[in-house]
C-alpha cells in the first residue's frame, strides 16, 4: 500500500528524453527535420534544443510548433 501511494505522489520517470544540438548547413538542417520526426515517432521527448545557423532555424521552428508547416513549405520550393 505504501509503495502505491508513493508511486501516485512521485511517479517514476520511464520516458526517454533527449537534448538536441543542431549544426549548420542547409542540407544538414533538412536532415534535422527527419531526425526530429524519428525521435518523436520512437517515443523520445525532446527536453531542450539548440543550434547554429540552419540548426538554430530548425530548432526555433520546432520550438514554435511549426515544424510540419516549415517542412511543407520547404518541400514546395521548386527553384
Amino acid at each position: 500500500m505504501i509503495v502505491k501511494v508513493v508511486n501516485e505522489i512521485m511517479p517514476t520517470k520511464n520516458e526517454k528524453t533527449v537534448s538536441l544540438v543542431l549544426g549548420s548547413g542547409g542540407a544538414r538542417g533538412l536532415a534535422h527535420i527527419g531526425v526530429i520526426h524519428w525521435l518523436e515517432e520512437n517515443g523520445f521527448k525532446i527536453e531542450s534544443i539548440s543550434g547554429c545557423s540552419m540548426g538554430a532555424l530548425i530548432g526555433g521552428v520546432y520550438a514554435a510548433g511549426k515544424l510540419d508547416d516549415f517542412e511543407q513549405w520547404v518541400g514546395a520550393i521548386t527553384k
